[in-house]
């Protein structure tokens, strides 16, 4: 599949063409040589082989993959997109039967092209292409660009000499004199969005060019294109750079997700949830809709969101879930709680799995708005067939606004029972932190709320919990203690705190101190890989050039830390982040989701304006990928300028799902959209 996404023949092209300086040569002379065209090293690859054993080229009709695409090409319609390409059948092409490959490219002003590929024993040979804006293609091909068994080595070598290249503004013709040589250098380990790659054969085109331009030479031209295959899979990442007179033409792809022989891997599709979450005309008095929160049972993944629906002119709101299957469709929805006409709206809410039934835990509208913006926490049980098997039962009282603004509760299961964490507003000094147990098999409290803070602090909340199989790690935000930032502690199945005194992940001394206002939206997650725990928070040390701006504007960087069973902080410090996660400054960052999916931990945020979705990965050494300091793009910018925002990342067995919300612009139009996440490999 080479150059079939970066096109390194087409970037030459305006690379030449600028070279020539848009015409203006000497009179209609021959090219470099005086002679006629010529091209040797072309042809196809050898009769006899083993063929693909290794499968680097799939080319079974059907197989499809997706990459992230970005250039700086000023001929480009936009400078990145999802880029596609797919098998689509065989035609005769130059005495053989050629597999066509079809791109479907948003950066081209003509929406795509197909390539042509005669794929024998000996290898894979390009043909040619549709393309009408590659000129260099058709003067070259068909040559080889893979040879079997794919082995370290060279794999081709072509020189054409007086290669008719049009003529400039002037009506002066112009040749072009070319070498190309294609070789295998190493198999390295990359990573891309669709997964981490141990095996995969770095392979590497360089291009060295001159054109003449009415028998005058231009500037030389050349460019490299490396790209890097992978068995079973194909091509999985590309980078091409061109250089002429002191400039050149970038561009760089990476593969998102794919389906050989039937089965996807990498990142599915993005599609609706529910399209019309919240109604286009729901007006604003009835305030902001939450986050969604989703919960894995082993088969498909319960989503919980909060809807809004105009009828007649009223304007209800209500609680849904949805079951959605592995491959992101809808398996089945039931409505939570009824259509309310409600004064007060609730925002948040939290679900877990306890290997029979989902919990669910969501704030309750009221048709009255309670003293002090205080919520009822409701809790239902819902079966895996997405049905409701009790509730909903009223297990506490929640404050809805605390150390960073809207604090969901938090969820996990420990085996026995569930622990659910909330800013109690009926603790002695509210908002406390309380935790409580409940049962699953009635879905009720078991036993009382206890507390989990121990400071004399008024604002604390945004709690994340994760279990390790033997006890909790329970983080959440304080601000007002000292240090103000991000807690920790460990407490036992028993409900017993272990840490005498809490681990202090995050000191946010300097922007609690800045006068700018509230301190500590962190918006932590945790995530559990087995061995230790990952905590992922936004860091507003380091995002901007003062902290003031910082918590005034929304700016935030993401950081990590990995805390391990015995409460120890594995990296970085309480004033240092151990794990850099992105580096943008002055960037609106909002809400950071995180779990543990095939190996790595998978973090999702939104951020910039309008918002946009991003993720990154961490392994469990607590490393992220150094191509990737700001994430890679998971949600490209919507249409309209609608903003992607409030993303949740559950994990699956082999895979996860990631959800999120789109708002229209200018509009209280959302939808709740979800995307699969697969296997990376076969």
């Amino acid at each position: 599949m080479r150059k079939s996404l970066s096109r390194l023949a087409f970037v030459l092209y305006g690379a030449l063409l600028a070279a020539c300086g848009g015409g203006g040569g000497g009179g209609g002379g021959a090219g470099g040589g005086g002679n006629g065209p010529s091209v040797t090293g072309n042809g196809f690859a050898p009769a006899t082989g083993p063929g693909d054993t290794g499968q680097y080229f799939p080319a079974m009709q059907g197989n499809t993959w997706s990459f992230n695409y970005v250039t700086n090409d000023p001929k480009a319609v936009a400078p990145s997109a999802v880029v596609g390409l797919a098998i689509t059948g065989t035609k005769p092409v130059q005495g053989v039967t050629a597999t066509i490959l079809t791109r479907t490219d948003p950066t081209l002003a003509s929406g795509g092209y197909d390539q042509y590929f005669y794929v024998n024993a000996g290898g894979v040979t390009l043909l040619g292409n549709t393309d009408r804006t590659d000129t260099i293609t058709p003067l070259i091909a068909p040559y080889v660009e893979l040879l079997f068994p794919v082995q370290v080595g060279p794999v081709s070598s072509l020189t054409g000499t007086n290669l008719p290249f049009g003529k400039d503004s002037s009506g002066n013709p112009i040749t072009l004199d070319l070498t190309q040589e294609i070789a295998n250098v190493a198999i390295e380990s990359v990573d891309v969005p669709a997964g981490t790659f141990s095996n995969a054969m770095r392979q590497t085109t360089t291009v060295s060019a001159t054109a003449y331009d009415g028998g005058h030479s231009t500037s030389a031209v050349s460019g490299t294109d490396t790209l890097w295959l992978v068995p079973s899979v194909g091509q999985i990442k590309e980078q091409i750079s061109t250089s002429a007179n002191g400039s050149g033409i970038n561009a760089s792809s990476e593969l998102r997700g794919f389906t050989v022989n039937g089965q996807p891997h990498g990142l599915g599709a993005a599609a609706d949830l529910v399209p019309t979450l919240v109604s286009a005309n729901c007006t604003a008095s009835q305030g902001p809709i939450g986050p969604p929160s989703t919960a894995f049972d082993g088969t498909n993944t319960l989503v919980v969101a909060h809807q809004c629906n105009v009828s007649n002119g009223s304007v209800t709101v209500q609680w849904v879930a949805l079951l959605v299957g592995s491959d992101g469709a809808i398996r089945n929805s039931v409505n939570l709680s009824e259509p309310t006409s409600a004064a007060t709206v609730g925002t948040q809410s939290a679900v877990a799995f306890d290997g029979t039934n989902y919990l669910v835990v969501h704030e309750e509208d009221s048709a009255v708005p309670p003293a002090g913006i205080d919520f009822n926490l409701d809790a239902l049980l819902i079966s895996r067939a997405g049905a409701v098997v009790s509730g909903p039962n009223v297990v506490g009282l929640s404050v809805h606004a605390d150390a960073g603004g809207p604090s969901a509760p938090a969820l996990a299961f420990d085996g026995s029972r569930y622990l659910l964490l909330f800013t109690d507003a009926n603790g002695p000094r509210p908002p406390q932190l309380s935790g409580l147990f409940i049962a699953p098999g009635t879905g009720q409290a078991d036993g009382s709320s206890f507390p989990i803070s121990s400071t004399n602090d008024y604002n604390r909340g945004q709690p994340a919990v994760g279990f390790d199989g033997t006890n909790y790690l329970i983080v959440w935000t304080e601000n007002g203690a000292n240090p103000p930032g991000l807690i920790a502690v460990r407490m036992s199945k028993a409900g017993v705190i272990l840490d005498a005194t809490p681990l202090l992940i995050v000191n946010n001394v300097g922007p609690s101190t800045s006068g700018a206002g509230p301190c500590c939206d962190l918006q932590p997650a945790v995530s559990f890989d087995g061995t230790n725990y990952l905590v992922t928070y936004l860091d507003q040390r380091n995002a901007s050039s003062n902290a003031e701006l910082s918590i005034y504007s929304g700016y935030a960087t993401i950081s990590a830390a990995r805390v391990s069973t015995s409460g120890a902080l594995l990296d970085g410090s309480p004033t240092t982040p151990g794990i850099v996660v992105t580096t943008a400054q002055n960037l609106v960052t909002g809400r950071v989701s995180s779990a543990f999916i095939s190996g790595a931990h998978w973090l999702v945020w939104d951020s910039g304006t309008p918002r946009t979705l991003s993720a990154s990965r961490v392994s469990t050494a607590g490393t992220v990928p150094a191509m990737w300091p700001n994430g890679f793009s998971l949600v490209p910018p919507a249409a309209a300028q609608a903003a992607t925002q409030l993303p949740a990342i559950a994990a699956g067995s082999n895979g996860g799902l990631v959800t999120w919300l789109q708002v229209q612009a200018s509009s209280t139009l959302t939808a709740l959209r979800g995307m699969p996440i697969f296997s990376a490999g076969p």
